[in-house]
């Protein structure tokens, strides 16, 4: 643009003015962005200036992360391209600013507005603002929300009051494509409850005949979302067409399911199964129950009724024999039972013979005897051998004769020959045949036989338990057969002392714990609680390393009447356990604690149990504690080295850990053990445990084992979710516990010293969080220097404590510290506030380098002008604040903020260069702080003459440049150009130019016509009574333009000092104005004339588009006419008309005495009826004009004469 403006000095110097007004348009009146953060955004808008002009001139920005591509231009229509650099701004933040557009045709501010969206989530139903938009998205198109859900933008949905579940989203979005995770979300956040499914019936029994048919299951869904069902099945003989239900299997809200039956897996009677229907949030059982009866028959009620009727026959008979009844109680019951049976069918044979035997035991022989008779035929009939067996039994009951008996015996031996394994005709014989009933050995053995075929009948249990009671010598060993008589015998309490010594006996030489002995030993002891039965199951309990809960109460049965057993004391804090509430379940006995006072092996949680027991009662036990101290010690250290915590070991830590325990070798597994919590739940399907900080990156995780897992968990702003072996997640699904195991209290106090970076240093600053607030001093700097470059710390916590590094070594003078700190710092990760907070500390740093350049990188958006005012400040006092763009627009940032002084305005006076109105500005301030404007007042002064802007300190400006002394190419361009507007424009013009073209005048400087002509104009109708002109002046200026034949009608107010101006006298001039260089004509005639025809003659152009011509007219004469401009087409256009008359009566004192002034003062008696002046002047008119022919003749005439 400099060399347009010398061009434009030039051209006014040389006299060439722009007539036409200035004006440039714009493709828009303001420009409107909408950027993402970081993102690069360009653009362009379009001048359009006059057709007929070059246009030229140069945009800039006031924003300097606005630049302009294109900022010189030339022509019209141009385009003006630009660059948005948003890197480093937020969402949300709004940048506003102008471009300037400075030109040969004015100045101009075109504004623009650049917003850094907040990013939002387009989808089907709109943009996703937050999560009530998602879940109801969700709810619309679940597949669609499944896809939202893990995309890499929805993270940016977590602002205001969904900002909490921020870290739930990390925590369950880290399986891309789970749905099951996405509908645990919604269920956390409370947006939906979980998919309920309902089955169409509560029970699915089928009827097997033969023929194979598919059953159906159909299954209904409630609400939306996640409905995926896994199946399970339960029983072979169930197959399922699909094994898995997903969306795509519904039909609307229904889904059928299709059951088959593997026939070669079934059996006859009743098949029992289930189907299990379930997922994370549901789960609901159908049991299935197939009945298979191929013969086609089905068990009539009187069938049933009459199974029940011998089941309670058997009770009623084991009832007695196991001596809970009497034998007149039984008689009674069992004389009810047969009533009932008869009742029901009493031509049944088998209900008969019960009749029969009935009768015989009441002692009515004959009316059984008479039954039995009637019998004989019939059971000789009936299929298979035991109701005969049965007859032949109650038979021998009858007789009394050997002989029968014997009959009756061979017969049975006969029939047990073919039937082996019948239990029934097994127990008949042992009351018939002569070996069995005399010998107990034989009976024993063949109830084993019996046991073997898989008999599991009572009626042979109480015969082996009456055997065994009767002979306890006969039970020999332990083993299955014998355990499930003896179980059977403890079952119903009728094991007798002898057999009871003979079974703690056998029992010391099992080598293996066996669960059917334990309980066959505790009914033992229930009977006979002796020591030696106590001796025998604590021993058993010993051999199988039992532990559990259930075993304690025997060890401590044990401890307490002071058994002598190996490992007795061992085993009893083994299985030692903390109840519910926290407490023991009994006092631990003295002997134990003497026997663990020197060394104890046991494991780390059971010696916990021990070593806080003993501690408790110190004050009970001083000596003994005393000799348990040096083993605490040693344990304690021994855990912390393993990273061991629980609720006793962390009593053990709260009491017991010193300062002088911890060290750098173990001070992270200290701090961690002490803000562990048990995780607990009772699902055993979880197998990890997932922890997502609200300030970490990264999320921890830690192992779950039989539903219990350790876990640190520091401060407060976490997570906590369960993980299963399919990597789904659960928040609120899966219920869990969450338990401190101790309260770190000063502790932890213990370990800080030791820590000063790694893993440990994160746990330790989220420890700090966890108090709501952290401080950095001269313990802890070290490990927040390494925090801020941790990649475990998520981004903006990262930026918050390096801004807290920096302000920590300001305060305390670390000088070093700070500029190696302050140069290493990447601004690119800061949010806006954050690096506006380091810019700010690096310049109270001294670091103003630094800062400038990250101002020219990320603008002054956000920054306190106060501190860009100091850092230009401290720049300046080392001559090291250029003079870019950049620099200049930073420096102009802080004045526009109203922050300045006379330093930085020096610096603006010299190198700024705006809009006028903006170097206006500074050029006020500076002259306020008293320093030279010269440089700026020429620049301005320049670009106005360049551009054309108005500005209301013009003047000012003007005059204060020419005071300073002014380049007198310039000054004369100024006025020249200011008499311009005036003249031509008839813009209101300050007295002062006029004033400046006199002084040049008067030191003889060239002058332009224009200046002149302003000037005489001016004094000749604007000027006030108290001014002057000066006449030597205008005398000069008056000459030099009739000279060059340039008059206008206000000359004649010079008449007086130019008698030049006489021959004006008689004239009445017109003045027209309209564009430069048209052809205008007027046409004229005098009103009252014979002729009407209109004259027609050429105005003249004076100057610049005025036009002038004259007439003379005598008083009362009019002069019509009407003025027209010649056009392109050829064709005049009438532009104005009018009516030009001689009214003057004052007389013109300069030339009174002339004839026209005589001529016009005759007309103006004869108007007014003064005859005697009339006369009086036409006798002077007669003899100044005989004077006049008489002395001057017309030069061609004297020549005449002359020859």
């Amino acid at each position: 643009m400099g060399c347009g403006v010398r061009e434009i000095v030039e051209r006014i110097l040389q006299g060439k003015y722009e007539y036409a007004e200035k004006k440039l348009d714009f493709s828009t009146p303001r420009i409107e962005l909408l950027v993402s953060s970081g993102e690069t955004s360009e653009g362009s808008f379009t001048i359009f200036g006059p057709e007929d002009k070059l246009v030229t001139g140069k945009v800039s920005s006031t924003e300097i992360r606005m630049e302009v591509l294109t900022e010189n231009f030339s022509g019209s229509p141009y385009e003006v391209s630009y660059r948005f650099n948003s890197r480093g701004l937020s969402q949300g933040d709004v940048l506003k600013g102008d471009f300037r557009i400075v030109s040969n045709q004015g100045e101009y501010v075109l504004p623009f507005v650049v917003t850094v969206r907040h990013e939002q989530i387009a989808s089907s139903l709109g943009d996703i603002k937050n999560l009530f938009h998602f879940a109801n998205l969700a709810k619309t198109d679940w597949e669609e929300a499944i896809d939202l859900f893990y995309s890499s933008d929805f993270i940016s949905i977590f602002k205001g009051n969904d900002e909490q579940y921020e870290s739930l989203y990390r925590g369950l979005s880290c399986v891309p494509g789970n749905e099951q995770n996405v509908e645990e979300f919604l269920i956390a956040i409370s947006k939906k409850r979980p998919m309920s499914f309902l089955l169409d019936q509560k029970e699915l029994v089928i009827d097997y005949t033969g023929l194979p048919h598919d059953n159906g299951i159909l299954i209904t869904r409630n609400g939306w979302g996640y409905s995926r069902l896994s199946i399970l099945v339960e029983g072979e003989f169930i197959m399922l067409d699909k094994y898995e239900i997903t969306e795509d299997d519904f039909t609307g809200s229904s889904c059928h399911l299709k059951l088959r039956l593997r026939t070669e897996k079934l059996h006859s009677g009743n098949n029992f199964g289930k189907i299990v229907f379930c997922n994370a949030f549901f789960k609901v059982e159908l049991p299935v129950t197939v009945s298979v009866n191929l013969t086609g028959k089905h068990p009539s009620a009187a069938y049933q009724e009459k199974k029940k009727l011998v089941v309670q026959l058997v009770k009623t008979y084991e009832s007695f024999r196991c001596k809970k009844i009497t034998s007149r109680v039984w008689v009674s019951e069992t004389g009810k039972i047969i009533s009932k049976m008869n009742a029901l069918d009493d031509k049944d044979i088998e209900f008969r013979l019960y009749t029969a035997q009935y009768y015989i035991t009441a002692g009515r022989v004959n009316e059984g005897k008479w039954i039995l008779d009637q019998l004989a035929m019939e059971v000789e009939n009936v299929p298979g051998d035991v109701l005969y067996s049965y007859h032949l039994y109650l038979t021998s009951l009858c007789s009394k004769e050997d002989r029968v008996i014997n009959d009756v015996s061979e017969r049975l031996e006969g029939i047990f020959r073919r039937n082996p394994d019948n239990w029934r005709i097994a127990w008949l014989l042992q009351y018939v045949s002569e070996d069995h009933v005399m010998s107990g050995q034989r009976k024993w053995m063949m109830i084993g036989e019996q046991l073997s075929h898989g008999c599991m009948s009572p009626i042979l249990y109480l015969e082996g338990m009456n055997i065994l009671n009767e002979a306890p010598s006969i039970l020999a060993r332990l083993e299955s057969q014998e355990l499930s008589i003896l179980e059977y015998g403890a079952k119903k309490e009728i094991l007798s002392l002898n057999l009871i010594d003979q079974v703690v006996y056998l029992s010391a030489r099992v080598r293996n714990f066996d669960k059917r002995l334990f309980r066959i030993l505790k009914a033992c002891y229930k009977i006979k609680g002796s020591d030696d039965v106590l001796e025998a199951i604590v021993s058993l309990l010993i051999k199988g390393g039992v532990t559990d809960r259930y075993a304690f109460e025997w060890y401590e049965k044990g401890v307490d009447r002071e058994l002598r057993i190996t490992r007795l004391y061992e085993y009893y804090m083994m299985s030692i356990y903390v109840k519910d509430d926290g407490q023991l379940p009994c006092e631990i006995s003295r002997m134990v604690l003497m026997y663990f006072s020197y060394q104890s092996t046991l494991e780390y949680d059971k010696n916990a149990i021990l070593y806080r027991y003993i501690h408790e009662r110190r004050q009970e036990y001083p000596e003994l504690y005393d000799t348990y101290v040096p083993q605490i010690e040693k344990y304690l250290m021994a855990q912390l080295d393993k990273g061991r915590v629980g609720r006793d070991l962390g009593y053990l830590y709260k009491n017991l850990l010193t300062k002088q325990m911890v060290d750098a070798s173990n001070a992270s597994k200290v701090l961690a053990v002490l803000y562990t919590s048990e995780i607990k739940t009772d699902n055993q399907k979880m197998c990890g445990v997932c922890v997502i900080y609200d300030k970490c990156a990264k999320e921890m995780r830690y192992p779950m084992s039989g539903g219990r897992a350790f876990v640190p968990l520091y401060g407060s702003d976490y997570t906590v979710l369960l993980v299963d072996h399919d990597e789904n997640r659960y928040a609120v699904s899966v219920p869990y516990s969450n338990i401190k195991m101790m309260i770190p209290g000063k502790l932890s106090g213990y370990a800080i010293p030791y820590i000063q970076k790694g893993r440990e240093n994160l746990d330790l600053f989220l420890c700090d969080l966890g108090k709501n607030a952290y401080t950095i001093d001269m313990e802890n700097v070290g490990r927040y220097r390494d925090l801020a470059e941790s990649e475990f710390v998520k981004k903006e916590y990262r930026n918050e404590i390096q801004s807290s590094l920096v302000r920590f070594y300001y305060d305390n003078d670390f000088t070093r510290q700070l500029t190696e700190y302050l140069l290493a710092i990447d601004p690119i990760s800061m949010e806006g506030h954050e690096r506006s907070e380091i810019i700010e500390l690096m310049v109270l740093g001294g670091l103003c380098d630094k800062a400038l350049e990250w101002m020219g990188t990320y603008g002054t958006y956000g920054i306190d002008a106060k501190v860009i005012l100091r850092m230009c400040n401290r720049l300046l006092d080392k001559d090291d604040l250029g003079v870019s763009a950049k620099e200049i627009e930073i420096a102009y940032y802080a004045f526009v903020n109203g922050k300045y002084d006379e330093q930085l305005l020096k610096y603006l006076e010299k190198n700024f260069s705006g809009t006028v109105k903006e170097m206006r500005d500074i050029w006020k301030a500076a002259e306020a702080f008293g320093i030279d404007t010269y440089s700026l007042s020429e620049r301005m002064l320049v670009q106005m003459l360049f551009s054309g802007s108005y500005i209301g300190e013009k003047i000012d400006i003007f005059k204060s440049y020419v005071r300073s002394g002014a380049n007198a190419d310039i000054e004369m361009a100024f006025l020249s150009l200011g008499a311009y507007d005036y003249f031509v424009h008839g813009s209101v013009t300050d007295r002062y130019i006029f004033e400046r073209i006199e002084a040049l005048a008067v030191q003889e400087l060239p002058i332009q016509d224009v200046c002149k002509l302003a000037y005489l104009r001016y004094y000749a109708t604007e000027k006030s009574s108290e001014e002057t002109v000066n006449k030597d002046v205008a005398k000069v200026f008056i000459k030099s333009l009739m000279a060059n034949n340039i008059y206008f009608p206000f000359y004649l107010e010079y008449s007086e000092i130019v008698p030049e101006l006489s021959h004006f006298a008689d004239k009445t001039m017109l003045e027209y104005r309209t564009e430069p260089g048209t052809h205008c004509h007027i046409h004229y005639r005098l009103a009252g004339e014979e002729d009407n025809e209109y004259h027609s003659i050429e105005l003249q152009e004076m100057y610049e588009g005025i036009y002038v011509c004259a007439f003379v007219l005598f008083f009362g004469e009019q002069l019509q006419y009407y003025i027209t401009e010649d056009k392109e087409d050829n064709e005049d256009a009438l532009t104005e008309s009018g009516t030009i008359q001689k009214s003057d009566i004052t007389k013109n004192q300069s030339d009174s005495n002339s004839r026209y002034s005589l001529i016009n003062d005759i007309m103006i008696g004869e108007t007014l009826q003064d005859y005697d002046t009339v006369d009086k002047l036409l006798a002077e008119y007669h003899n100044k004009n005989f004077v006049c022919n008489g002395i001057f003749k017309p030069i061609q005439e004297k020549r005449n004469s002359e020859e």
